[in-house]
C-alpha cells in the first residue's frame, strides 16, 4: 500500500497492510536541509523543501508542512516573532494586547496575507508539497488554534484571567481569532492540504478540563465543521501533546479526526473511547529517547504500545516533535522498530 492508501483504508473502517508510521517532523526538516528553523520558516520554497526532504528521508505515512507551527497567525495579528541563528524555533516575543484590560474585539482587524506576515507563505508552501507528493501521501498544513492564538495576543495569565473573571471578553477575542482561523483554514484547504489546529496552550495542566470544554471545543469545532463541509481534503484535527486522557470526550465533541496519545497518557482509556468512532489514535513515544538513541527504553515503549494497540484498525505509530539535533539514523532505526512491532498489532 502507498501511504495515502493506508489512511484511506482506516477512514473506510478497513485494516491497512500495516499501522502507519507518523513521526512529528517540523524543525527537524530544516536540519535535513542544513538550514536553521528560522531561515526555513520565512521562505515558502524552503518550507516546502523541508517537508519533502523529510518524506524522502523517512517515507513516513503523513507529511506536515510547517516549521514555526504555533506562531504564524499570532504574528499576523501583531505579535513580534523572535528569529534565531541556531537550532531554536522562532518564538513569540511580545503580546500586543497584554495588560489589565482586555481589548475591544472590534478594534482587532482580521489580517490578510501580505507583507509582514506569513499567512500566504504557508499556504504557498503547502500547495507546493501537495503538488509534489500529494498523490502518494496525505499532506497537512499547520496553524495555531483559536485558543492558542488568543493566548499569544493577551499573554497566558491575562487570557486565563479573562476566561475566569470576564468570560465575555475572552469569548470576544476568541471570535476574532476563530475568524482568522476560518480564513486560513480555507486558504490551506483550497490548496489540497489537510488542516492541523495546534492548541498547545490548552493542554492539561495549563488549563482545567472545564475551560477546555468552554473556550476550546466550540471554536475548534467551528473550524473543523467548515473544512469538512467545503473540502474533501485529509480530515482536520486538533493537535496537542501532554496527557490528553481527560480531554478525550472533548476531542470527540470537537470532531477531531485524530488524537495524539503521548507516552504519559492512558492509552487503554483513549482506545476504549475511540472504539467505533471516526478518530485515529496516534500512539507516541518520547522523542528525547530517539534523540539519545536509548534503544532499550525505546524497545520497551514500542513493545508496550504494540500490546496495547493489538487489534486496533485505527492506530498509527508516532512520537513527539523530532528535535533538530536528532540523527537521521536514529529516526530510521525507530521506524524499523515500529514496523517490526507492527506485525503483532
Amino acid at each position: 500500500m502507498e501511504p495515502i492508501e493506508r489512511f484511506r483504508a482506516i477512514r473506510a473502517g478497513e485494516r491497512p497492510d500495516r499501522a502507519p508510521f507518523v513521526p512529528s517532523v517540523y524543525e527537524h526538516g530544516a536540519a535535513l536541509l542544513g538550514r536553521t528553523p528560522s531561515q526555513v520558516s520565512v521562505d515558502a520554497g524552503l518550507t516546502a523543501r523541508a517537508a519533502v526532504a523529510g518524506y524522502e528521508t523517512y517515507r513516513h505515512d503523513l507529511v506536515t508542512v510547517g516549521i514555526d507551527i504555533y506562531n504564524v497567525e499570532a504574528e499576523a495579528f501583531g505579535c513580534r516573532i523572535a528569529l534565531h541563528d541556531g537550532p531554536s524555533t522562532p518564538g513569540v516575543a511580545t503580546h500586543p494586547h497584554a495588560g489589565p484590560d482586555p481589548p475591544d474585539p472590534r478594534s482587532i482587524a482580521i489580517p490578510q496575507p501580505g507583507a509582514g506576515n506569513r499567512l500566504g507563505l504557508l499556504a504557498e508552501a503547502a500547495g507546493r508539497v501537495v503538488g509534489e507528493i500529494g498523490r502518494d501521501v496525505w499532506v497537512y498544513a499547520c496553524m495555531g488554534g483559536p485558543f492558542s492564538q488568543a493566548v499569544e495576543l493577551r499573554g497566558f495569565e491575562d487570557f486565563v484571567l479573562d476566561a475566569v473573571t470576564n468570560p465575555a471578553a475572552a469569548h470576544g477575542l476568541l471570535a476574532r481569532t476563530t475568524a482568522l482561523a476560518l480564513e486560513q483554514a480555507e486558504r490551506l484547504s483550497r490548496r489540497g492540504a489537510g488542516v492541523y489546529l495546534y492548541e498547545s496552550w490548552a493542554t492539561i495542566p495549563l488549563i482545567a478540563p472545564e475551560m477546555f470544554e468552554t473556550f476550546v471545543v466550540p471554536y475548534n469545532r467551528r473550524v473543523i465543521d467548515a473544512v469538512r463541509a467545503r473540502h474533501r481534503t485529509p480530515p482536520p484535527a486538533i493537535i496537542m501533546g501532554g496527557n490528553v486522557t481527560v480531554l478525550m470526550d472533548y476531542f470527540l465533541q470537537a470532531g477531531s479526526s485524530l488524537v495524539v496519545c503521548d507516552f504519559n497518557a492512558d492509552f487503554d482509556f483513549i482506545r476504549s473511547k475511540a472504539a467505533g468512532r471516526d478518530i485515529i489514535v496516534r500512539g507516541c513515544v518520547d522523542p528525547k529517547a530517539i534523540e539519545r538513541g536509548a534503544w532499550e527504553e525505546l524497545g520497551q515503549a514500542v513493545g508496550v504500545l504494540a500490546g496495547k494497540a493489538r487489534g486496533m484498525g485505527n492506530f498509527v505509530w508516532g512520537c513527539g516533535c523530532v528535535s533538530y539535533d536528532t540523527p537521521v539514523e536514529h529516526v530510521l532505526r525507530f521506524k524499523e522498530m515500529c514496523l517490526s512491532a507492527g506485525g503483532r498489532i
